[in-house]
């Protein structure tokens, strides 16, 4: 690791500690070489070296609230996930002011189809995370960590620099506890495999989502014909602050962490 390097990743470390960003964390790109074709990071930034992994939570108790929870906890998560995508874009600023090139990896908007016809992210947050060692993926396939549960919002950058393996703080996770498997069994749509660590997202979406400014129908019918007319459609009128989550039960009930 050069001394520039030793440099950037230290920038990094100060900014994230200054915004409040408890969980951070450093790896190779090449770690993530075998997504699939189009999810990669050099599918996304050319040359690509080095990933940035980041997270805030939403705190605990807004999961619990006995009033109005899915409206409180869909703000919270908005809030974090536009605060982790300015300091994400900051990082790549400043990555592009040491002479590397780096682009922002966005927390929940842009999204766009892939083959399966699923709703999905440009780079897989949740890998990213894994691999920079902020967290391990849960039962109930989110990014979980032994402090703050699965209450996690995720930023990541990717760029040419050639970032060394740091995470702060240096922990390592254990990861959900044998034969748990309250997020299956509370899940109203059977949404969740226990024993695959997988969640059929689609299934999910469908049931917790709520937009009055897009048609399902059309969306679906977009989707089938027109993936990318469809992703648009979904970017522009369904996320964000245009779109209510009725259900995270998954995360309010999961026992990990706090």
């Amino acid at each position: 690791m050069t001394t520039t390097i030793e440099t950037v990743v230290d920038d990094i470390r100060r900014l994230a500690e200054v915004e409040g960003v408890p969980l951070l964390g450093f790896c190779a790109a090449s770690k993530m070489a075998n997504e699939s074709p189009g999810y990669t990071p050099e599918d996304l930034l050319p040359g690509a070296r080095g990933l940035v992994s980041l997270a805030v939570p939403v705190p605990h108790a807004v999961y619990r609230t006995p009033k109005n929870a899915p409206e409180m906890i869909c703000r919270a998560q908005s809030l974090c996930y536009r605060r982790l995508d300015e300091l994400s874009v900051r990082i790549a600023a400043l990555l592009e002011e040491r002479g590397e090139r780096a682009i922002p990896v966005f927390g929940c908007s842009p999204m766009q189809i892939n083959k399966k016809g699923d709703i999905a992210g440009y780079l897989n947050h949740i890998r990213m995370g894994e691999l920079a060692g902020i967290g391990v993926r849960g039962r109930n396939g989110i990014l979980v960590n032994s402090r703050y549960g699965a209450r996690l919002m995720l930023g990541g950058v990717v760029t040419t620099a050639p970032l060394p393996e740091i995470r702060y703080p240096d922990i390592d996770e254990p990861g959900c506890p044998p034969g748990c498997r309250i997020c299956a069994d509370v899940c109203p749509v059977r949404a969740i495999d226990p024993t695959g660590e997988r969640v059929k997202i689609m299934r999910c979406l469908n049931h917790t989502s709520r937009t009055a400014l897009m048609s399902k129908s059309r969306f679906v019918m977009l989707r089938a014909i027109r993936p990318r007319s469809a992703a648009r459609l979904m970017n522009l009128t369904s996320l964000d602050e245009h779109t209510l989550h009725v259900c995270s039960k998954c995360v309010a009930l999961c026992p990990y962490g706090d």
